[in-house]
């Protein structure tokens, strides 16, 4: 084999190499695609089963969100009066 022959013998085995390496990596990512495309259909069906207002999930323990309290932590910056903030986030709450 002469040198341009070998030359493009290795290229070829190099390509060749990266596309089986980026067909492995699209394997996996269309494989976690699938799983999260699932379990989104399942929290979708779970949530149109369960009664508006009642919150979807699970805590890090393992229990239900619905059976204990849940506290809710917002850092917002605004340039309005704290009393405008207020009202704006009661009305959001009802």
């Amino acid at each position: 084999m002469s040198g341009p022959e070998k030359g493009r013998s290795s290229y070829l085995d190099l390509l060749v190499a990266t596309l089986m390496e980026h067909e492995k990596d699209l394997d996996r990512l269309v494989g976690r695609l699938e799983e999260t495309s699932e379990k989104l259909s399942a929290m979708r069906k779970e949530a149109d089963l369960r009664p508006a207002g009642r919150p979807v999930g699970k805590e890090k323990g393992g229990s239900d969100v619905s059976d204990s309290e849940t506290v809710v932590y917002m850092k917002i910056k605004l340039d309005r009066p704290i009393d405008e903030v207020v009202r704006i986030i009661e009305s959001l709450k009802g």
